[in-house]
């Protein structure tokens, strides 16, 4: 099912809503379609109520700003692997979902933990290629530093419902591949 990217006040990207939430968002005066240049951010698709149909938007913009406090985030996979751009950090090569792993850059068996700032996105060659040594032993550089995820990192949008419009607000690589 497609949704629409709802935006806060201030234009950062808050979520994802479902279609009738975000046509009710609409039509009680909360949130305000946007425009991509001249024309409106839609889908191409209808939803239908028993009453009535509305073409599906795409994007919206809250007409009030909603306060969002920054907590301590739960670490995921999916998460690390959409901040790396599901890009191993070591050679870059891109990666799909049956050759990605997880690197630890201070190795588990000399105390590493996994946490946000010690953990990258690898190919199963660059991680056997560094196995248990830290980065001088093993002679391997990191393309980018680790560190927290930002909120749109937990969105795993498939490129089948990714709408050209978020681009703007989400960037390019956080789609899936």
């Amino acid at each position: 099912m497609k949704k629409a990217l709802l935006l806060n006040a201030d234009w950062s990207p808050l979520s994802f809503v479902s279609p009738p939430r975000a046509i009710n968002l609409m039509l009680s005066g909360r949130a305000e379609l946007i425009y991509a240049g001249e024309k409106p951010s839609l889908w191409d698709e209808e939803y239908s109520t028993p009453s009535t149909s509305y073409t599906l938007p795409a994007t919206l913009r809250l007409l009030t700003r909603i306060s969002r406090r920054h907590t301590a985030t739960r670490f995921r996979k999916k998460v690390l692997f959409n901040r790396d751009s599901w890009q191993c950090q070591y050679c870059g090569v891109q990666l799909g979902q049956r050759e990605v792993t997880i690197d630890h850059v201070t190795p588990r068996s000399v105390g590493g933990v996994t946490s946000w700032r010690n953990c990258v996105t690898s190919c199963r060659a660059c991680n056997m290629k560094k196995g248990s040594k830290s980065l001088p032993e093993s002679g391997m550089n990191l393309r980018r530093q680790p560190c927290e995820p930002k909120m749109s990192h937990f969105w795993c949008v498939d490129r089948r419902v990714w709408h050209p419009d978020w681009a703007i607000f989400l960037g390019e690589d956080m789609y899936r591949p």
